[in-house]
Order: structure tokens, then C-alpha cells, then sequence
């Protein structure tokens, strides 16, 4: 018999092309049931990450005892089940104990770890640690093992996911039901339905085996909206997440510290009115306090946030999150979010002449004269400004668009002991 607890890591077993790492991980958590120590754990990755597959989740699993044969049992299933389609590395760690890699776990979501890192950390793990690669040499699974094992939990989410029996492979999308859901259980649950677009948000769309995923803040609520549905399926598992908590987002003092492939959070003024493109996106240009440059992009698939963005103007004051983009000659965000901090109420331009309304001319540095009339003026025209944006509010993407790791403005995380065994049975 192993030491105890034991954790079991997975990550990288799913491709574009189909499978899905957490339906091998709740099949092993539905066989181990009675040894679980927590809510398997689905932790969302760097979002920005080029090589990710589909939403980039690592999975981990908590044991209070694994014997020897057990081990080989779940290293064959996983390894069998895992796809290697193009650049996936399905990998599996199986844990003696968890080791201290919180500052590992932390930067597999907001960076990017390197191949040296990883080996660093591997001889750190290795007595205590097993892994096997479907694909020999091809490590890079094991980053997401060994972040979702050592995952620190300073706020998290659940999430119950119900997948399709063999035999029932198309999903039924059943929309007022959804709607009538989310209408009993919000806010304790979230991201089920986009009302603006009128279409339910909790069916997935790639080729893998969910059915649907209801994510909220209490477990027994979710496992008591799935009976709302109706829907029956010999499958499903609640999941402890770091979805829903920008837990991704980094703090940064300005474009200097923004660096590529994370998600960073700058303040910034605007420097110029939004541009808007061909295309219906938004481009604006914007400067730190340390006087760096660097431009925002609001898509107009991102919906709400897209006509908010509109609204800006040169001279606002703002925070703006969202990721780096690689490959641009200046530091570019794709714009997640933003918040008006200070907004521009005063507006000045060249005055009117009283009598003639026409534009004055200026003869010398604030002092205008209307050429018709003659009449003289000091100093620009000044206009107090109303603005439709409100200040200090936060401002989202339509749900949508939402992303795995984006917090919903309206979350309040509800921290109440779970009970595993109750809401499993």
C-alpha cells in the first residue's frame, strides 16, 4: 500500500480533434469515489498560452489511499485514453503527498514556465513523484499536473459537468429550460445564459464528450440545477475551479511590465478618440504614467465592452486588462475589460463669435478675433461634458464572449465547508 494521501495530475490528453481530459478524470474520480479527499480540482491555465488545446485545463485528483496494482490500473487508462493528435503531450504525475509548488502552480496560470523550470522542478518531486509521457520526451503536460496538484486556493468556483452516453451523442440545446434554470439559481450560479444574445452558454461546441457544464458557488446548488434541466446521463462530476476569479490577471505599473503571452492590467490615459475599423473593432491609443505608449483592442465580438469603448475620449482616465499580443511592434492588449477611473468633463475648442456664430480666429496665444465682426475674445470656449459611461464601474465583454478565468462583476464567493460525500452520492 502507497503512502498517503496520493494525487493524481492530468493534463494535454485532449486535441482539437476530439477527446477531453476532464471526462478521464471523472471516470477515475467516479471508479475512486469513496478515497476522495476533495472535489476533483479543474484548473484553468495562461489563457495566452500559443500551444494550449481548446480551454487549456490541467486536472488533479485527491486519494486517501492508491495501492501499487492502482497505480498501473490508472496509468494504463489514462495513457489508452489520452489523444496525441498534433502538438498535444498527454501527460500523467501520480504524487505521494503534495510538495510545496505553489509559486510553480501560480505562474503555470499568469506566465509562461520554461522547459528548464520544469526540469528544476522535477528533481524536486522526483522521490515523492511518478510520470508517464504517451509521447517519450514530450514533458510539457506535466507543467499542468503539477500546477493543478499544488493549486492554491485563495478563491475558487464549481463547476458540475454531465457527459453524453455513448449512445446519445448529439447535444440537445434546450433553451427555455436553461433560461428557466439560471432564472432560479443566479447569481449562486453563472455564465449559463447570454439574454442579450437570447442563447443558452452552458453546451460546448467541440468534439468532445460533455453534454453541459453549470458553473456557480455552491455545489449542492449546481447538482440541484441539473435537476432542473431534466437531463439524465449516467456520468457527471462537480469540480473544484479557478474559473470565474481573474486569477489570471496581473497587476502591472505600466506597458514596460506588460510582457507577452499574460494577461496584464494597466492604468492608463487615453491619448487620442477610439478609431474604429473597418471591421467594427475598437483601437485606442493610450499612455502610462511613465509616459510609455501602447494600444488597447476592443473586438466586436467582445459586444458590450465593444460599444463602451466607443464612448471613451482623449483625456479619460482608465484600467484595462486583458492579454499581451506577441507579435506587435508595440505593446497591444486585447482588451477584457476596463474601468473609468477619471473621466474627461471639460472640453475646450476655438470660440464663436456671439453675433455671427461663426468661428474666431486666433492672432496671438489666447486671443481670438472674429474676422466679420471685430469682436475680441480671451481664452478658449470651455463645455462641461455628460458622459454615458459610469465611473468606477467595471465593464465586461457580452457573456458571450466570456473566457474560462474572466470574474463576473456581480460574483460574491460564498465560503461555506462542502461535503463531498452528500453531494456526490
Amino acid at each position: 500500500m502507497c503512502e498517503l494521501p496520493v494525487w493524481i495530475g492530468i493534463d494535454d490528453t485532449d486535441s482539437y480533434y476530439g477527446g477531453c481530459t476532464t471526462w478521464i478524470a471523472a471516470k477515475l474520480a467516479s471508479r475512486f469515489k469513496d478515497r476522495l479527499v476533495d472535489f476533483p480540482y479543474l484548473i484553468r491555465l495562461n489563457p495566452e498560452i500559443p500551444w494550449k488545446t481548446r480551454g487549456n485545463g490541467a486536472l488533479a485528483i485527491g486519494l486517501s489511499s492508491l495501492t501499487d496494482k492502482e497505480v498501473e490500473e490508472v496509468a494504463s487508462f489514462v495513457m489508452a485514453t489520452a489523444r496525441d493528435e498534433g502538438k498535444t503531450n498527454p501527460s500523467l504525475l501520480i504524487s505521494w503527498g503534495r510538495e510545496r509548488q505553489e509559486r510553480f502552480a501560480i505562474k503555470a496560470v499568469r506566465d509562461v514556465v520554461t522547459k528548464r523550470e520544469l526540469e528544476r522542478t522535477l528533481a524536486k518531486i522526483g522521490p515523492t513523484s511518478r510520470y508517464f509521457l504517451k509521447k517519450p520526451g514530450k514533458m510539457r503536460g506535466l507543467i499542468g499536473c503539477i500546477a493543478a496538484i499544488n493549486h492554491p486556493w485563495s478563491d475558487a468556483t464549481y463547476e458540475l459537468i454531465a457527459y453524453r452516453d455513448d449512445q446519445n451523442y448529439e447535444r440537445p440545446e434546450f433553451r427555455d429550460d436553461v433560461l428557466w434554470m439560471d432564472s432560479l439559481t443566479a447569481p449562486v450560479t453563472f455564465a449559463n445564459f447570454d439574454r442579450e444574445m437570447g442563447k443558452p452558454l452552458i453546451y460546448p461546441h467541440g468534439p468532445d464528450p460533455v453534454l453541459f457544464g453549470i458553473r456557480g458557488e455552491d455545489p449542492k446548488v449546481l447538482k440541484a440545477a441539473m435537476t432542473i434541466l431534466g437531463n439524465s446521463c449516467s456520468l457527471w462530476m462537480v469540480f473544484k475551479t479557478n474559473q470565474g476569479t481573474n486569477e489570471h490577471v496581473v497587476d502591472v505599473n505600466g506597458f514596460a511590465w506588460a510582457y507577452p503571452y499574460t494577461t496584464a492590467s494597466i492604468e492608463a490615459r487615453v491619448a487620442s478618440n477610439p478609431v474604429i475599423t473597418p471591421g467594427g473593432h475598437v483601437v485606442i491609443d493610450m499612455v502610462d504614467r511613465d509616459g510609455n505608449s501602447g494600444q488597447a483592442v476592443f473586438y466586436r465580438q467582445t459586444g458590450n465592452l465593444n460599444r463602451v469603448a466607443r464612448r471613451l475620449m482623449k483625456g479619460d482616465l482608465v484600467r484595462v486588462w486583458g492579454g499581451m499580443r506577441p507579435e506587435a511592434q508595440h505593446k497591444v492588449i486585447n482588451g477584457q475589460g476596463l474601468v473609468l477611473i477619471a473621466p474627461k468633463i471639460l472640453y475646450d475648442e476655438v470660440p464663436s463669435c456671439p453675433f455671427c456664430h461663426r468661428k474666431m480666429r486666433e492672432v496671438n496665444a489666447g486671443r481670438y478675433i472674429c474676422d466679420t465682426c471685430k469682436v475680441q475674445a480671451i481664452g478658449r470656449a470651455r463645455f462641461r461634458l455628460k458622459r454615458d459611461i459610469i465611473v468606477n464601474r467595471i465593464y465586461q465583454p457580452s457573456a458571450s464572449a466570456f473566457k474560462h478565468l474572466m470574474k463576473p462583476a456581480g460574483r460574491r464567493p460564498i465560503r461555506i465547508p462542502q461535503e463531498i460525500e452528500s453531494v456526490l452520492s
